[in-house]
Protein backbone atom coordinates (compact mmCIF):
# COMPACT_ATOMS: atom_id res chain seq x y z
CA UNK A 1 0.00 0.00 0.00
CA UNK A 2 1.34 3.44 -0.89
CA UNK A 3 2.03 6.07 1.72
CA UNK A 4 -0.79 8.30 0.55
CA UNK A 5 -3.32 5.48 0.68
CA UNK A 6 -2.07 4.50 4.10
CA UNK A 7 -2.73 7.98 5.41
CA UNK A 8 -6.16 8.24 3.86
CA UNK A 9 -7.30 4.95 5.45
CA UNK A 10 -6.08 5.84 8.93
CA UNK A 11 -8.71 6.68 11.61
CA UNK A 12 -9.68 10.35 11.41
CA UNK A 13 -12.34 12.68 12.71
CA UNK A 14 -15.73 12.68 10.99
CA UNK A 15 -15.58 14.10 7.45
CA UNK A 16 -18.19 14.48 4.69
CA UNK A 17 -18.62 11.37 2.55
CA UNK A 18 -17.60 13.17 -0.60
CA UNK A 19 -14.17 13.95 0.83
CA UNK A 20 -13.23 10.35 1.66
CA UNK A 21 -10.77 8.64 -0.64
CA UNK A 22 -9.63 11.94 -2.19
CA UNK A 23 -6.61 12.58 0.00
CA UNK A 24 -4.48 13.62 -2.96
CA UNK A 25 -6.91 16.49 -3.67
CA UNK A 26 -7.22 17.73 -0.08
CA UNK A 27 -7.18 21.50 0.23
CA UNK A 28 -5.74 21.71 3.74
CA UNK A 29 -2.15 20.92 2.67
CA UNK A 30 -1.72 17.92 4.99
CA UNK A 31 -1.84 15.25 2.23
CA UNK A 32 0.41 17.10 -0.22
CA UNK A 33 3.47 18.02 1.83
CA UNK A 34 4.72 20.57 -0.72
CA UNK A 35 1.41 22.43 -1.06
CA UNK A 36 2.21 24.98 1.64
CA UNK A 37 5.55 25.66 -0.06
CA UNK A 38 4.15 26.39 -3.52
CA UNK A 39 5.34 30.00 -3.46
CA UNK A 40 8.85 28.89 -2.46
CA UNK A 41 8.90 26.32 -5.28
CA UNK A 42 7.65 28.93 -7.75
CA UNK A 43 10.38 31.34 -6.66
CA UNK A 44 13.01 28.60 -6.97
CA UNK A 45 11.97 27.86 -10.55
CA UNK A 46 11.90 31.60 -11.31
CA UNK A 47 15.41 32.03 -9.85
CA UNK A 48 16.79 29.08 -11.84
CA UNK A 49 15.29 30.49 -15.04
CA UNK A 50 16.95 33.84 -14.38
CA UNK A 51 20.31 32.18 -13.63
CA UNK A 52 20.09 30.43 -17.00
CA UNK A 53 19.22 33.75 -18.62
CA UNK A 54 22.34 35.31 -17.06
CA UNK A 55 24.46 32.74 -18.95
CA UNK A 56 22.47 32.69 -22.20
CA UNK A 57 22.24 36.47 -22.48
CA UNK A 58 25.44 37.76 -20.84
CA UNK A 59 25.05 41.28 -22.22
CA UNK A 60 21.70 41.53 -20.41
CA UNK A 61 22.70 39.69 -17.24
CA UNK A 62 21.96 42.71 -15.01
CA UNK A 63 18.20 42.29 -15.66
CA UNK A 64 17.80 38.65 -14.51
CA UNK A 65 20.33 39.34 -11.73
CA UNK A 66 18.11 42.05 -10.25
CA UNK A 67 14.99 39.96 -10.89
CA UNK A 68 16.45 37.30 -8.58
CA UNK A 69 17.16 39.75 -5.76
CA UNK A 70 13.86 41.59 -6.07
CA UNK A 71 11.92 38.31 -6.12
CA UNK A 72 13.68 36.94 -3.03
CA UNK A 73 12.86 40.18 -1.22
CA UNK A 74 9.19 39.81 -2.18
CA UNK A 75 9.26 36.17 -1.09
CA UNK A 76 10.64 37.16 2.29
CA UNK A 77 7.71 39.55 2.68
CA UNK A 78 5.37 36.55 2.38
CA UNK A 79 7.37 34.19 4.57
CA UNK A 80 9.51 36.14 7.10
CA UNK A 81 11.62 33.05 7.75
CA UNK A 82 13.54 32.29 10.90
CA UNK A 83 16.97 33.88 10.99
CA UNK A 84 18.75 30.59 10.21
CA UNK A 85 16.59 30.00 7.12
CA UNK A 86 17.03 33.64 6.07
CA UNK A 87 20.82 33.44 6.29
CA UNK A 88 20.84 30.14 4.39
CA UNK A 89 18.69 31.60 1.59
CA UNK A 90 20.80 34.76 1.46
CA UNK A 91 24.00 32.72 1.24
CA UNK A 92 22.57 30.51 -1.52
CA UNK A 93 21.49 33.52 -3.60
CA UNK A 94 24.85 35.24 -3.08
CA UNK A 95 26.81 32.14 -4.12
CA UNK A 96 24.62 31.42 -7.15
CA UNK A 97 24.60 34.98 -8.50
CA UNK A 98 28.33 35.42 -7.80
CA UNK A 99 29.10 32.18 -9.64
CA UNK A 100 27.15 33.12 -12.76
CA UNK A 101 28.51 36.68 -12.79
CA UNK A 102 31.98 35.13 -12.45
CA UNK A 103 31.32 32.99 -15.52
CA UNK A 104 30.42 36.13 -17.49
CA UNK A 105 33.55 37.90 -16.22
CA UNK A 106 35.75 34.95 -17.23
CA UNK A 107 34.14 35.00 -20.67
CA UNK A 108 34.81 38.75 -20.83
CA UNK A 109 31.10 39.47 -21.17
CA UNK A 110 31.01 41.70 -18.07
CA UNK A 111 33.58 43.96 -16.39
CA UNK A 112 35.21 42.87 -13.14
CA UNK A 113 33.49 45.54 -11.03
CA UNK A 114 30.11 43.92 -11.79
CA UNK A 115 30.82 41.44 -8.98
CA UNK A 116 30.37 44.29 -6.44
CA UNK A 117 26.63 44.18 -7.16
CA UNK A 118 26.35 40.99 -5.10
CA UNK A 119 27.42 42.36 -1.68
CA UNK A 120 25.49 45.58 -2.35
CA UNK A 121 22.25 43.72 -3.05
CA UNK A 122 22.91 41.41 -0.10
CA UNK A 123 23.36 44.43 2.19
CA UNK A 124 20.09 45.95 1.01
CA UNK A 125 18.30 42.65 1.51
CA UNK A 126 19.72 42.22 5.00
CA UNK A 127 18.69 45.79 5.93
CA UNK A 128 15.16 44.98 4.81
CA UNK A 129 15.24 41.79 6.88
CA UNK A 130 16.34 43.73 9.95
CA UNK A 131 13.50 46.24 9.62
CA UNK A 132 10.95 43.51 8.92
CA UNK A 133 11.97 41.52 11.98
CA UNK A 134 11.89 44.64 14.15
CA UNK A 135 8.38 45.40 12.94
CA UNK A 136 7.32 41.79 13.48
CA UNK A 137 8.67 41.89 17.04
CA UNK A 138 6.84 45.16 17.69
CA UNK A 139 3.56 43.80 16.37
CA UNK A 140 3.94 40.68 18.48
CA UNK A 141 4.64 42.75 21.60
CA UNK A 142 1.60 44.94 20.92
CA UNK A 143 -0.54 41.83 20.49
CA UNK A 144 0.78 40.35 23.73
CA UNK A 145 0.16 43.55 25.69
CA UNK A 146 -3.32 43.93 24.19
CA UNK A 147 -4.27 40.39 25.14
CA UNK A 148 -2.89 40.93 28.63
CA UNK A 149 -4.89 44.15 29.02
CA UNK A 150 -8.05 42.45 27.79
CA UNK A 151 -7.58 39.67 30.33
CA UNK A 152 -7.02 42.20 33.11
CA UNK A 153 -10.12 44.18 32.13
CA UNK A 154 -12.23 41.05 32.00
CA UNK A 155 -10.89 39.95 35.38
CA UNK A 156 -11.66 43.40 36.82
CA UNK A 157 -15.18 43.32 35.41
CA UNK A 158 -15.84 39.87 36.87
CA UNK A 159 -14.43 40.89 40.24
CA UNK A 160 -16.59 44.02 40.40
CA UNK A 161 -19.67 42.06 39.38
CA UNK A 162 -19.06 39.21 41.83
CA UNK A 163 -18.11 41.52 44.70
CA UNK A 164 -21.19 43.69 44.14
CA UNK A 165 -23.48 40.65 44.14
CA UNK A 166 -21.88 39.31 47.30
CA UNK A 167 -22.15 42.68 49.06
CA UNK A 168 -25.82 43.31 48.29
CA UNK A 169 -27.20 40.44 50.39
CA UNK A 170 -25.44 41.22 53.72
CA UNK A 171 -26.04 44.95 53.20
CA UNK A 172 -29.77 44.35 52.65
CA UNK A 173 -30.01 42.11 55.73
CA UNK A 174 -28.11 44.58 57.93
CA UNK A 175 -30.17 47.49 56.62
CA UNK A 176 -33.41 45.65 57.39
CA UNK A 177 -32.35 44.99 60.99
CA UNK A 178 -31.13 48.57 61.45
CA UNK A 179 -34.43 49.99 60.17
CA UNK A 180 -36.35 47.63 62.47
CA UNK A 181 -34.34 48.80 65.49
CA UNK A 182 -34.84 52.42 64.43
CA UNK A 183 -38.63 51.99 64.27
CA UNK A 184 -39.03 50.06 67.52
CA UNK A 185 -36.44 51.69 69.78
CA UNK A 186 -37.69 54.15 72.41
CA UNK A 187 -34.14 55.30 73.19
CA UNK A 188 -33.55 58.53 71.26
CA UNK A 189 -29.77 58.25 71.51
CA UNK A 190 -29.87 54.70 70.16
CA UNK A 191 -32.25 55.77 67.39
CA UNK A 192 -29.86 58.56 66.36
CA UNK A 193 -26.96 56.11 66.24
CA UNK A 194 -29.00 53.62 64.23
CA UNK A 195 -29.94 56.39 61.80
CA UNK A 196 -26.25 56.94 61.07
CA UNK A 197 -25.80 53.21 60.53
CA UNK A 198 -28.82 53.15 58.22
CA UNK A 199 -27.51 56.06 56.16
CA UNK A 200 -24.12 54.40 55.72
CA UNK A 201 -25.68 51.07 54.77
CA UNK A 202 -27.86 52.79 52.19
CA UNK A 203 -24.75 54.47 50.85
CA UNK A 204 -23.03 51.08 50.58
CA UNK A 205 -26.06 49.65 48.77
CA UNK A 206 -25.98 52.50 46.26
CA UNK A 207 -22.27 51.85 45.77
CA UNK A 208 -22.91 48.14 45.11
CA UNK A 209 -25.68 48.99 42.64
CA UNK A 210 -23.42 51.41 40.78
CA UNK A 211 -20.61 48.88 40.63
CA UNK A 212 -23.01 46.35 39.13
CA UNK A 213 -24.17 48.92 36.61
CA UNK A 214 -20.62 49.70 35.52
CA UNK A 215 -19.79 46.01 35.24
CA UNK A 216 -22.82 45.48 32.99
CA UNK A 217 -22.18 48.53 30.79
CA UNK A 218 -20.43 46.46 28.08
CA UNK A 219 -23.08 43.74 28.05
CA UNK A 220 -25.30 43.54 24.93
CA UNK A 221 -28.45 43.63 27.12
CA UNK A 222 -27.37 46.79 28.93
CA UNK A 223 -29.79 48.94 26.88
CA UNK A 224 -33.43 48.51 25.89
CA UNK A 225 -33.45 51.21 23.25
CA UNK A 226 -36.63 52.75 21.85
CA UNK A 227 -37.34 56.14 20.23
CA UNK A 228 -37.51 58.54 23.17
CA UNK A 229 -38.36 62.24 23.38
CA UNK A 230 -35.76 63.86 25.63
CA UNK A 231 -37.68 66.98 26.68
CA UNK A 232 -40.07 65.09 29.01
CA UNK A 233 -37.11 63.22 30.53
CA UNK A 234 -35.40 66.52 31.37
CA UNK A 235 -38.62 67.89 32.89
CA UNK A 236 -39.07 64.73 34.94
CA UNK A 237 -35.50 64.98 36.25
CA UNK A 238 -36.13 68.63 37.16
CA UNK A 239 -39.26 67.60 39.04
CA UNK A 240 -37.40 64.93 41.01
CA UNK A 241 -34.59 67.23 42.11
CA UNK A 242 -36.41 70.54 42.56
CA UNK A 243 -37.07 69.97 46.31
CA UNK A 244 -33.29 70.20 46.93
CA UNK A 245 -32.43 73.68 48.30
CA UNK A 246 -30.77 75.19 45.22
CA UNK A 247 -31.69 77.96 42.81
CA UNK A 248 -33.04 75.84 39.96
CA UNK A 249 -33.17 77.21 36.42
CA UNK A 250 -34.73 75.56 33.38
CA UNK A 251 -32.95 76.65 30.20
CA UNK A 252 -33.69 75.96 26.55
CA UNK A 253 -35.74 72.83 25.93
CA UNK A 254 -35.54 71.84 22.28
CA UNK A 255 -37.55 68.98 20.83
CA UNK A 256 -35.27 66.02 20.19
CA UNK A 257 -35.93 62.32 19.73
CA UNK A 258 -33.18 59.75 20.22
CA UNK A 259 -33.07 55.98 20.18
CA UNK A 260 -32.24 55.29 23.79
CA UNK A 261 -33.09 53.48 26.99
CA UNK A 262 -35.12 56.05 28.98
CA UNK A 263 -34.23 54.48 32.32
CA UNK A 264 -30.49 54.66 31.58
CA UNK A 265 -30.75 58.24 30.32
CA UNK A 266 -32.67 59.22 33.46
CA UNK A 267 -29.99 57.53 35.55
CA UNK A 268 -27.24 59.48 33.78
CA UNK A 269 -29.08 62.77 34.27
CA UNK A 270 -29.60 61.99 37.96
CA UNK A 271 -25.87 61.34 38.31
CA UNK A 272 -25.03 64.71 36.72
CA UNK A 273 -27.57 66.57 38.85
CA UNK A 274 -26.44 64.75 42.00
CA UNK A 275 -22.86 65.77 41.23
CA UNK A 276 -23.98 69.40 40.84
CA UNK A 277 -25.96 69.30 44.11
CA UNK A 278 -23.04 67.78 46.02
CA UNK A 279 -20.67 70.55 44.96
CA UNK A 280 -22.88 73.59 45.30
CA UNK A 281 -24.49 75.36 48.22
CA UNK A 282 -28.09 76.55 48.78
CA UNK A 283 -27.18 79.94 47.32
CA UNK A 284 -25.82 78.45 44.07
CA UNK A 285 -27.78 77.88 40.88
CA UNK A 286 -28.16 74.73 38.77
CA UNK A 287 -29.48 75.00 35.22
CA UNK A 288 -30.88 72.15 33.11
CA UNK A 289 -31.19 72.53 29.36
CA UNK A 290 -31.66 70.55 26.16
CA UNK A 291 -30.24 71.71 22.83
CA UNK A 292 -30.48 70.18 19.39
CA UNK A 293 -27.60 70.14 16.93
CA UNK A 294 -27.44 68.91 13.36
CA UNK A 295 -26.81 65.29 14.31
CA UNK A 296 -27.09 65.12 18.08
CA UNK A 297 -29.08 66.25 21.09
CA UNK A 298 -27.21 67.78 24.01
CA UNK A 299 -28.40 67.54 27.62
CA UNK A 300 -26.55 70.09 29.77
CA UNK A 301 -26.30 70.52 33.55
CA UNK A 302 -24.58 73.78 34.54
CA UNK A 303 -23.85 74.92 38.09
CA UNK A 304 -22.26 77.95 39.76
CA UNK A 305 -20.15 75.94 42.19
CA UNK A 306 -16.40 75.84 42.77
CA UNK A 307 -15.43 74.45 39.36
CA UNK A 308 -12.59 72.08 38.50
CA UNK A 309 -8.89 72.81 38.08
CA UNK A 310 -7.74 72.58 34.42
CA UNK A 311 -5.10 69.93 35.22
CA UNK A 312 -7.75 67.68 36.79
CA UNK A 313 -10.56 68.05 34.28
CA UNK A 314 -9.40 65.10 32.14
CA UNK A 315 -9.97 62.69 35.05
CA UNK A 316 -13.49 63.62 36.17
CA UNK A 317 -15.08 60.71 34.28
CA UNK A 318 -12.60 58.11 35.57
CA UNK A 319 -13.86 55.47 37.95
CA UNK A 320 -13.32 56.50 41.57
CA UNK A 321 -12.13 59.87 40.31
CA UNK A 322 -12.39 62.51 43.03
CA UNK A 323 -10.71 65.62 41.73
CA UNK A 324 -12.88 68.54 42.83
CA UNK A 325 -11.05 70.99 45.04
CA UNK A 326 -13.62 71.05 47.84
CA UNK A 327 -14.67 67.42 47.62
CA UNK A 328 -14.74 65.50 50.86
CA UNK A 329 -16.51 62.54 52.38
CA UNK A 330 -19.21 64.75 53.80
CA UNK A 331 -20.23 66.18 50.44
CA UNK A 332 -18.82 63.89 47.76
CA UNK A 333 -19.37 60.29 46.78
CA UNK A 334 -16.91 57.62 45.80
CA UNK A 335 -16.39 58.81 42.24
CA UNK A 336 -18.66 56.43 40.31
CA UNK A 337 -21.47 58.77 39.28
CA UNK A 338 -19.67 60.50 36.41
CA UNK A 339 -18.15 57.18 35.30
CA UNK A 340 -21.71 55.86 34.98
CA UNK A 341 -22.64 58.92 32.91
CA UNK A 342 -19.80 58.18 30.48
CA UNK A 343 -20.71 54.48 30.27
CA UNK A 344 -24.36 55.26 29.53
CA UNK A 345 -23.52 57.90 26.92
CA UNK A 346 -20.99 55.70 25.12
CA UNK A 347 -23.37 52.72 25.18
CA UNK A 348 -25.82 54.92 23.23
CA UNK A 349 -23.14 55.90 20.72
CA UNK A 350 -22.79 59.34 22.29
CA UNK A 351 -20.25 61.15 24.42
CA UNK A 352 -19.84 63.29 27.52
CA UNK A 353 -17.88 66.47 28.10
CA UNK A 354 -17.27 69.14 30.69
CA UNK A 355 -16.19 72.76 30.64
CA UNK A 356 -15.20 74.56 33.81
CA UNK A 357 -13.71 77.76 35.13
CA UNK A 358 -12.31 77.39 38.67
CA UNK A 359 -14.46 79.39 41.03
CA UNK A 360 -17.27 79.87 38.49
CA UNK A 361 -18.83 76.43 38.17
CA UNK A 362 -19.02 73.62 35.60
CA UNK A 363 -21.14 72.62 32.64
CA UNK A 364 -21.52 68.89 31.98
CA UNK A 365 -23.00 67.79 28.65
CA UNK A 366 -24.30 64.47 27.31
CA UNK A 367 -24.41 64.25 23.50
CA UNK A 368 -26.69 61.62 21.96
CA UNK A 369 -27.23 60.90 18.24
CA UNK A 370 -30.65 62.02 17.02
CA UNK A 371 -32.92 59.26 15.73
CA UNK A 372 -34.95 59.44 12.54
CA UNK A 373 -38.46 60.79 13.22
CA UNK A 374 -40.92 58.00 13.96
CA UNK A 375 -44.32 58.13 15.57
CA UNK A 376 -44.53 54.40 16.30
CA UNK A 377 -43.05 53.02 19.48
CA UNK A 378 -42.04 56.46 20.75
CA UNK A 379 -41.86 56.81 24.53
CA UNK A 380 -43.60 59.98 25.68
CA UNK A 381 -43.92 61.56 29.11
CA UNK A 382 -46.10 64.41 30.31
CA UNK A 383 -44.78 67.69 28.95
CA UNK A 384 -45.70 71.32 28.59
CA UNK A 385 -45.47 74.31 30.92
CA UNK A 386 -47.69 72.56 33.45
CA UNK A 387 -44.91 69.99 33.90
CA UNK A 388 -42.37 72.58 35.06
CA UNK A 389 -41.82 72.37 38.84
CA UNK A 390 -43.00 75.39 40.79
CA UNK A 391 -39.57 75.78 42.44
CA UNK A 392 -37.82 76.03 39.08
CA UNK A 393 -37.36 79.30 37.18
CA UNK A 394 -37.25 79.53 33.40
CA UNK A 395 -34.13 81.03 31.86
CA UNK A 396 -34.77 84.16 29.82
Amino acid sequence: MCAVCGRSSAPTSSRPFGERGTASMSTDGRDWPLRQYWIDIAWGLFAVANLVAMVRFPSWETVPFHFIWVSVTILYGFRVWKMSSTLATLAAVMVATSLFIGIDIVNHSQPLDEITEVPLMASMFFAMVWHARRRLATVEEIRRVSESNLRLLERERRFIQDASHELRTPITVALGHAELIQRTSADRLLAADVEIVTDELQRLRRLADRLLLLAAADHPDFLRATPVSLEPLVLEAARRWSPSPRHWVLGQLAEATVKADPDRIALAMDALIENAVQHTGPEDSIELSLRRGEKDAIIAVADSGCGIDPDQIDHVFDRFGRVDRDRNRGRGGVGLGLAIVRSVAEAHGGSVGVTSTPGHGCTFEISLPIAAPSASGRTEMPRGDEGIPARMARAE
